[in-house]
């Protein structure tokens, strides 16, 4: 039992809070107030369980720190399209409409990518492969990958084109269709994989950067 619990406790108290996540998701009302006091309990046990396993997740993986990538895909897929819709289209035309576009894109979604980069470093993480995890936090959000789960992440019908994408507008002199986006989209995983195969941190060692003790 003891060699189970130190090999799997993260994997069973991640799994425990992944269906807590979407019991809370699909069960529970999306409100501020609390009704019932049993919500609060569930809510709390759910978080100690996967806080439980983050704390145990196995961290001598060769390749570990790609995983402090995966939250940029449920925020640019599904947290900050909900957030930006509701926001942006509620203050539509007015000037809080830059202020709000200002405080998520330009100041929520990079402080996420420097809080997991960062992270990463202050628990042993080499100084080339946090560049990689802003430089892939970046190319996501310049992909399009948020403005093609815009209306898909609150259940809209897909547009025929991505008029809101304004940096891919400043590329092409045009909105892309959907289709061009999602193809615009894909072209930039290749780019990403070559960023994370660069020998960043072997380079900085060359170039006197850092320690070759001390990456």
């Amino acid at each position: 039992m003891k060699d189970f619990l130190q090999k799997y406790l993260w994997l069973v108290c991640l799994a425990i809070g992944g269906a807590g996540a979407l019991l809370i998701w699909f069960c529970l009302p999306h409100q501020s107030q609390i009704d019932e006091f049993w919500w609060l309990i569930v809510k709390f046990v759910i978080f100690f369980f996967a806080v439980l396993g983050i704390s145990f997740f196995p961290n001598k993986l060769k390749f570990g720190y790609l995983l402090t990538m995966l939250p940029f895909f449920p925020f640019l897929m599904m947290i900050i399209p909900r957030a930006s819709y509701y926001g942006i289209f509620g203050t539509l035309n007015t000037p809080a409409q830059g202020e709000m576009y200002t405080n998520l894109y330009f100041l929520c979604y990079p402080l996420i990518i420097m809080s997991v980069a960062f992270a990463h470093r202050m628990g042993g993480g080499k100084p080339g492969r946090s560049i990689k995890i802003c430089v892939v936090g970046i190319l996501l959000i310049f992909s399009g990958l948020l403005d093609l789960s815009f209306n898909l992440a609150h259940g809209e019908p897909i547009p025929e084109k991505l008029e809101y994408a304004y940096h891919i507008i400043i590329l092409f002199g045009r909105p892309l269709t959907y289709k061009e986006g999602v193809v615009f989209c894909l072209c930039h995983f290749p780019v990403m994989a070559a960023v994370l195969a660069l020998p960043l941190d072997k380079w900085f060692v060359k170039l006197g950067l850092v320690k070759e003790d001390a990456e």
